[in-house]
């Protein structure tokens, strides 16, 4: 006869809302940066990076918005790794893109812990 195992412990639902407010911010930051970008290549930016960043700012609110469905926390990783890319774009988005991966990886260990840093 076997025995019943007991469910798997369920996430802190707080820790959830961390990690969707961690990609809002993520997305504000980018919304920010596109009239610096603009500005700082003297009109010399081609309108493709504007439209990657403003197109990741929007996955990322999707993102944020759906974190608890299943998949939308490893498609929020690979979406780091585009944010890195966006320093195709301009060089300060390698550095946003390298603290806010830095962040997500720290939220990511958390969550294997159950909140226990």
């Amino acid at each position: 006869m076997t025995t019943p195992t007991a469910p798997a412990p369920a996430e802190p639902r707080g820790l959830m809302a961390v990690g969707a407010a961690g990609l809002a911010f993520e997305a504000l930051v980018l919304l920010l940066a596109l009239p610096a970008v603009t500005t700082a290549q003297r009109g010399h930016v081609h309108v493709a990076g504007v439209v990657y960043l403003a197109a990741l700012a929007v996955l990322l609110v999707v993102l944020a918005a759906t974190l608890r469905r299943r998949g939308a926390v490893a498609v929020a990783s690979v979406t780091h790794v585009l944010v890195i890319a966006g320093g195709v774009v301009t060089w300060p988005m390698y550095a946003v893109g390298l603290v806010f991966a830095a962040i997500w990886a720290y939220w990511l260990r958390l969550r294997r812990t159950g909140g226990r840093a």
